[in-house]
C-alpha cells in the first residue's frame, strides 16, 4: 500500500469515529494528566492528526488547542505508525529548526506512541498519538514507552467505547426515524383502509389462527377490542357465497395461483354488505407458511353496477328487456336451439290504435297503456317465456322450445284477449288491441335478423287481415292462414 493510500486509510478511520473538534471529555483529560504524572513531564496530549493541522483532544501543560501538522512531532508518529523517542530536540536534525522547538511551548523532550482503532477487517490503523514532553532535555527509558504503549490501550478503548456509543445513538436514531416512520404509515394504511373501505387479514396456516388490520374489523362491524373471531369467520358469508370462498382457498393452497371473489355478506349487526375477496399464499423457504388478502366493502359500487347494468338492459317504462337486452337473450336461446337441435317460436306484438291514445288522451295515457301491456306480458300464461320492449308500442316474446304449436294456440288466443285494452280520460274512451307475428327459430336457420323478418311479415301479414289477430310466417304469406278472425281458432303450423 503507497503513502498516500494509507493516509487515506488513516483520514477515513479518523472520520468515521468523528472524535475531531469535539468537546473536552474528562475521561480523555484523566488520560493525559495520568501520563504527565506517571511521567514526570510538564506536558502531554492525546493529539489527533488530520490532513492539515494536529488537533489535542487532552492536553496539559502550555500547548495550544491546535497546531499546524508541519514540523511537529506527532505527525511522524502518525505517518510511520510507531513510537518515537526525541531525547534532545535541539540535537535531532528533524526537529531543532522546528518552531515548536525554537519557540513556544519550546520543546526539548518528546515520548509518542501511536492510538488506533479496529476497522471492520480486524486491521487497526493509527488516527493518533498519546505522546509526554517536556521543555528540558531527557534521557528516556524503556519504561516511559511501556507505560506510553499501556495508557495508548486505555486511549484506544476509550475511543473504542465512544464509537460503539456513538454508532449506537445513530443506530438508535436510525429505529426512532424508522418507527416514525411506521407509525406514519400505519396511520396513512388505516386512513386509506377507512378511505377504500378496506382491510388486510393474515392466516398463519401452522397455528390455525386468523388476524384484521383495521378495516377488517370495520367491515364487519365488530369492535377491535374484542378481537378475532377465528371459529366465527366463515358464518359471516351466506351459502353459496361460503362454499366458493373455501373452494377457492383450497385451490389456492393447491395451485398457489391467487384469487379475486365477489361475496354476499352479513355484519354482525345483520347488515347485508357485497364484498370483494382476495388471497395469495405467503412463502417462507418455498413453504407456505400464511394465506393473506385484502377485504373491501364494494357494497354501494355493486348497488351502482346492478343499477347501470339494469339501466342498460331495462326499458325503464315498462321495466321489460329493452331491444339490445332481449336481443342478446333471442341469441343465446337460438345457440342453445341449435346445439339441441330443438326450436322456439317468437312472437312479435304490434299495439293497433295505440297513436290514437296519444293523440286523444295524451302521453301519460300512452305511457300507462304500455305498462299494463307489459303487466299481462307478464301473466302466468306466458310463464316461461322472456319478453322484451323493443320500441315504441312494439313489443315482443321468446316461447320456450317445450311449447309446441298445438300449445301455443291457446297460449296466444289469450294474449290476444288480454291485449284488449279499453282506456278513458277527458271525456273520451280509446281502445287498442295487439296482432301477433309468429315465426319459429327453425324456420330461420336459427338466424337471429332472419327469425325476426319472419315475425315482422307474419305481424303485417295479420294486420292486412285484420287487426286484432295473429299469422304465423308462412314461405309464401300469401297463403298464410288467419288465426280464426277477431281472437284466432285454429293451429299455428
Amino acid at each position: 500500500m503507497s503513502d498516500s493510500q494509507r493516509e487515506s486509510l488513516r483520514q477515513k478511520a479518523l472520520a468515521e469515529i468523528a472524535l475531531l473538534d469535539t468537546p473536552p471529555e474528562r475521561e480523555f483529560d484523566a488520560l493525559a494528566r495520568l501520563a504527565q504524572r506517571m511521567l514526570g513531564t510538564s506536558m502531554s496530549s492525546v493529539t489527533l492528526i488530520d490532513p492539515e493541522r494536529q488537533w489535542f483532544k487532552a492536553r496539559c501543560g502550555p500547548l495550544a488547542p491546535e497546531t499546524q501538522r508541519a514540523g511537529a512531532f506527532c505527525p511522524v508518529v502518525f505517518e510511520t505508525e510507531a513510537p518515537l523517542c526525541v531525547p534532545d530536540a535541539h540535537s535531532d536534525p528533524r526537529f531543532a529548526g522546528s518552531p515548536f522547538v525554537t519557540g513556544a511551548p519550546n520543546i526539548r523532550y518528546y515520548a509518542g506512541v501511536p492510538v488506533r482503532v479496529q476497522q471492520v477487517d480486524g486491521n487497526k490503523v493509527t488516527i493518533g498519538t498519546l505522546c509526554v514532553l517536556d521543555d528540558k532535555p531527557r534521557e528516556p527509558s524503556t519504561q516511559d514507552l511501556k507505560i506510553l504503549n499501556d495508557l495508548a490501550c486505555v486511549a484506544e478503548a476509550l475511543v473504542e467505547a465512544r464509537a460503539v456509543a456513538l454508532r449506537t445513538a445513530e443506530m438508535a436514531e436510525q429505529r426512532r426515524v424508522a418507527m416514525e416512520r411506521l407509525e406514519r404509515e400505519r396511520r396513512q394504511l388505516k386512513h386509506a383502509e377507512r378511505m377504500a373501505d378496506m382491510g388486510s387479514w393474515r392466516y398463519d396456516i401452522a397455528i390455525n389462527t386468523t388476524s384484521w388490520s383495521d378495516g377488517v374489523f370495520a367491515i364487519h362491524e365488530l369492535p377491535i377490542n374484542g378481537g378475532v373471531p377465528n371459529a366465527e369467520i366463515m358464518n359471516f358469508f351466506p351459502e353459496p357465497d361460503r362454499t366458493a370462498f373455501l373452494d377457492a382457498v383450497m385451490r389456492t393452497l393447491d395451485t398457489g395461483e391467487p384469487f379475486e371473489m365477489d361475496a354476499d355478506f352479513l355484519t354482525a349487526r345483520q347488515n347485508r354488505r357485497r364484498v370483494r375477496v382476495s388471497c395469495e399464499i405467503e412463502l417462507a423457504k418455498g413453504s407456505p407458511v400464511a394465506l393473506v388478502g385484502l377485504i373491501q366493502d364494494v357494497t354501494e359500487r355493486y348497488g351502482l353496477e346492478k343499477r347501470l347494468r339494469h339501466q342498460a338492459t331495462i326499458d325503464d317504462l315498462t321495466q321489460l328487456p329493452n331491444r339490445a337486452e332481449f336481443h342478446r337473450v333471442l341469441d343465446r336461446r337460438l345457440r342453445e336451439a341449435r346445439a339441441s337441435k330443438t326450436e322456439f317460436a317468437v312472437l312479435l306484438i304490434d299495439l293497433d290504435g295505440f297513436k290514437a291514445v296519444n293523440d286523444a288522451l295524451g302521453h301519460a295515457a300512452g305511457d300507462e297503456v304500455l305498462r299494463r301491456v307489459a303487466d299481462r306480458l307478464r301473466q302466468p300464461c306466458v310463464d316461461g317465456c322472456v319478453s322484451g320492449r323493443l320500441g315504441g308500442d312494439e313489443f315482443a316474446v321468446i316461447v320456450p322450445g317445450d311449447v309446441n304449436s298445438t300449445a301455443l294456440d291457446p297460449m296466444v288466443q289469450k294474449l290476444l284477449r288480454d291485449l284488449q285494452i279499453v282506456t278513458a280520460g277527458q271525456g273520451q274512451i280509446a281502445r287498442v288491441s295487439g296482432t301477433v307475428g309468429i315465426a319459429w327459430s327453425g324456420d330461420a336457420n336459427s338466424d337471429r335478423e332472419t327469425l325476426l323478418r319472419h315475425a315482422d311479415a307474419a305481424l303485417y301479414a295479420a294486420k292486412r287481415s285484420a287487426k286484432g289477430t295473429a299469422q304465423t310466417y308462412q314461405a309464401d304469406m300469401s297463403i298464410a292462414k288467419d288465426v280464426g278472425g277477431g281472437f284466432g281458432a285454429s293451429a299455428f303450423r
